[in-house]
């Protein structure tokens, strides 16, 4: 029993060892690779890439060869009827010249004509089967659709990557808002303890008869205010994590840690100010052109309506005719066979080929200005991020300084106070100004790495 004991004990030891390993740190890159891979958007956007591609070969497979196979069994329980002029039939010219006399014949001569005889062809089992292969020689617009494969590709690729861009900067900013959330609520501990020991330092002088009550209650109150914080930041930290694994398409019951940091330098990092502007870079940009293509194919398909269609079909087949099902297969077959060479061209559609090519060129001339406007957007998005940006780093070298202030007025408090010369009221408000310098700083801080990230965005260079 006790060995057994033993040996449950280590396993459980050994799986718990394997479960901390498992939950490693991961880093914003890790992050970006998951939801690459695992983002339900992305993976709609890939499906709808994979979609063009059969289609295009959709387009590929009608200018093959098309082959069928056909047969058809028929019974005919009716056989049908045709009618013929009766002179075809009529022989009592010819009979006359026998001059025959017989009641009989006396009897067919005397019977009143009919002007058309009703008649009967063929047997009541058909039964055929044949093969037949056609090949579409020349159709301008299936051949303008060959062309247009390519830029059809191109922009479904482009959509795809468009949203790999949008999912690459909403985990982004969803990642570092964690870091951000974190940080913070380290912050709360560290002054939550350094009040903490300074009340407990005041409750002692309080009982030693050095300090009155209402100076530990203070520091008390302020405690539990940093505590309330504490509590509020801790229940943002876990929407935080909620919204990042939203974004990565991760289960959101799964358990994750964060692996990267967030300082002033890692924001300078790679960053550039000055960089020129190529409207070629950003994604929107070649979707709008890829779309001006595919209207000029457009236009080229109508323009060439007027073009005949020519296709060619061989066909052949074997055929039978019975009267009992037996005898299907007693007689031979009678084969068949045909090539067929058709051509159809368009003499007038009332129109409707020329609105078509309208239409096409209005598009065209409305994908320009499409385009004009992109790049009016793409120069105000790009001026408004750097300004934002550069905003963001005065600010945060700023409240970099605040908060250092805040930490030595702080740090003068404390001492002032343990030397019997300052009052808890100072170290309150020195607490006070401290918490809130820190909260600006990562307030600048969160800012400045969103407004970063825009900025790139905007540049087209978010990778």
């Amino acid at each position: 029993m006790k060995t057994t004991l033993n040996v449950l004990l280590l396993l459980l030891s050994i799986s718990t060892a394997s479960l901390a390993q498992s939950e490693k740190k991961i880093s914003l890159q890790d992050c970006i690779d998951y939801a690459m891979k695992n983002q339900t958007k992305l993976k709609g956007a890939r499906l709808d890439e994979e979609l063009t591609n059969q289609k295009n070969n959709e387009v590929i497979g009608v200018a093959r060869p098309q082959i069928a196979a056909n047969g058809q069994f028929q019974y005919l329980f009716i056989l049908p009827k045709q009618r013929a002029s009766s002179d075809a039939f009529d022989f009592s010219s010819s009979l006359s010249f026998f001059k025959i006399d017989t009641p009989a014949y006396n009897a067919y001569m005397s019977q009143p004509k009919k002007k058309y005889s009703e008649l009967q062809f063929g047997l009541p089992l058909n039964l055929s089967a044949g093969v037949q292969a056609s090949q579409l020689l020349f159709d301008a617009g299936v051949f303008v659709a060959l062309k247009a494969r390519k830029s059809l590709e191109e922009l479904s690729t482009l959509n795809t990557k468009r949203t790999e861009e949008e999912i690459r900067v909403s985990v982004s900013k969803a990642y570092y808002n964690c870091i951000i959330a974190e940080k913070r609520i380290a912050l709360l501990d560290e002054n939550i303890a350094l009040l903490s020991s300074i009340e407990n330092q005041t409750k002692k002088l309080f009982e030693e008869g050095f300090a009155e009550k209402i100076d530990a209650d203070r520091l008390t109150v302020q405690r539990n205010n940093l505590q309330i914080e504490k509590e509020k930041i801790g229940n943002l930290i876990e929407l935080s994590y909620q919204l990042l694994k939203f974004q990565m398409g991760m289960p959101l019951q799964n358990s994750i840690q964060l692996q990267d940091n967030l300082t002033i330098s890692e924001v300078k990092n790679g960053l550039e100010l000055d960089q020129v502007l190529d409207y070629n870079n950003r994604v929107e940009m070649n979707q709008l052109k890829t779309i001006k293509k595919l209207n000029g194919y457009d236009y080229e398909r109508y323009q060439k309506g007027y073009l005949p269609t020519v296709a060619a079909v061989v066909s052949g087949s074997y055929a039978t005719q019975t009267k009992s099902v037996a005898d299907l297969f007693k007689y031979s077959y009678f084969p068949t066979g045909a090539f067929v060479l058709s051509a159809t061209m368009p003499i007038y559609d009332g129109n409707t080929r020329r609105s078509k090519m309208n239409q096409a060129k209005l598009n065209i001339m409305k994908n320009d200005n499409d385009m004009d406007a992109l790049r009016q957007a793409v120069d105000l998005e790009s001026s408004n991020a750097k300004t934002q940006l550069k905003n963001s780093l005065i600010s945060l070298e700023n409240q970099e300084s605040n908060i250092e202030l805040a930490k030595k007025v702080y740090t003068i408090a404390q001492k002032k106070y343990k030397e019997g010369v300052g009052t808890n009221i100072e170290i309150i408000q020195a607490e006070t100004a401290l918490k809130d310098a820190q909260t600006n700083f990562f307030n600048s801080l969160y800012e400045a790495v969103i407004s970063k990230i825009d900025f790139q965005k905007s540049l087209g260079l978010l990778k």
